[in-house]
């Protein structure tokens, strides 16, 4: 069956949006995005969130439609993302997914499950234990709320720890074997992956000169006027993190700068290995992809 829902995916940098919003044209439909860093209304610059006119020539869906002060995961994501999917593929014969979060892709098409929203107040009490009385504090929270779930965990893993807690806080007295029960199936669509893996010499020095535009728009601006939030885990991110640094002293601003810029490269690499290794894809390279993709949905017109 010829797929409804065409995913674009791939490293950041590789030239996504446009492709995405030229076959949103061509297919005269809408993009969803799983970029997760896009999702924030606060974070424009630092996330190479769509221009106004790639924004204008597709409608595009779950670009800056919450704040950094707002819980988010993967899967509630997926749940949101699926009712829109829906709602579109009844007056659309496609819709496009676009993004280079791997995992929020994985739980959109694949399912996973349905964990709890974990609100700031939760994430300050753990917080709060977590600075006063350490991995003990930690350990005696989860017990007391789950004892069965110390067996389930690594109990050495302060990160680990803080994340069971906060879901078991949230989840009003369910046990962590509970929490992670309920799982989405897989998408009620029929769909196609396209990896766009461009070659290191083509996206390295497009990551370089990204970061250098960034600069000049206006990046350390935005940096400062989230740096009062800069503990929230939406922040410790590349291109957030080397920027409060050199805010601190801690770093001149060219030294900032080659950071982001090798820190990104880094991340791009580790998105292609994951798009390889976690998705029945078909890679493509970025100059070639539109055509490719159309070609690719031209085969199935008998059987549509």
């Amino acid at each position: 069956m010829k797929p409804r829902i065409i995913a674009i995916s791939g490293p950041t940098a590789s030239g996504k949006t446009d492709i995405s919003v030229r076959i949103a044209q061509h297919l005269n439909t809408e993009i969803i995005s799983f970029d997760s860093r896009q999702f924030y209304r606060e974070l424009k610059i630092g996330v190479a969130r769509p221009t106004k006119i790639q924004l204008s020539a597709a409608p595009h869906h779950f670009i800056a439609n919450r704040s950094i002060l707002e819980s988010y995961s993967a899967a509630s994501f997926a749940a949101e993302a699926r009712i829109k999917i829906n709602e579109l593929l009844e007056t659309n014969d496609h819709v496009i997914l676009c993004g280079g979060t791997g995992l929020y892709l994985k739980a959109l098409l694949d399912g996973m499950s349905l964990l709890p929203e974990t609100h700031a107040e939760i994430r300050e009490e753990v917080d709060v234990v977590w600075n006063s009385t350490g991995i003990p504090g930690l350990l005696e929270l989860i017990k007391r709320h789950d004892p069965d779930a110390l067996s389930q965990i690594e109990t050495q893993n302060p990160a680990r720890l803080k994340r069971v807690a906060e879901l078991l806080l949230s989840a009003q007295n369910q046990s962590l074997k509970e929490i992670y029960a309920p799982k989405m199936g897989s998408i009620g669509f029929s769909y196609q992956v396209f990896n766009l893996m461009p070659e290191k010499d083509v996206l390295y020095p497009r990551i370089d000169s990204r970061v250098d535009a960034m600069m000049e728009e206006g990046l350390l601006e935005e940096v400062k006027s989230v740096y009062a939030y800069r503990e929230l885990p939406v922040l410790k991110t590349v291109g957030y993190a080397e920027l409060f640094d050199c805010l601190d002293g801690k770093t001149t601003p060219v030294e900032a700068v080659n950071k982001i810029k090798q820190h990104t490269r880094n991340y791009a690499k580790r998105q292609i290995t994951w798009f390889k290794n976690q998705t029945e894809g078909i890679s493509l390279q970025p100059e070639n992809a539109t055509g490719e993709i159309l070609d690719f949905l031209k085969n199935y017109k008998s059987e549509y």
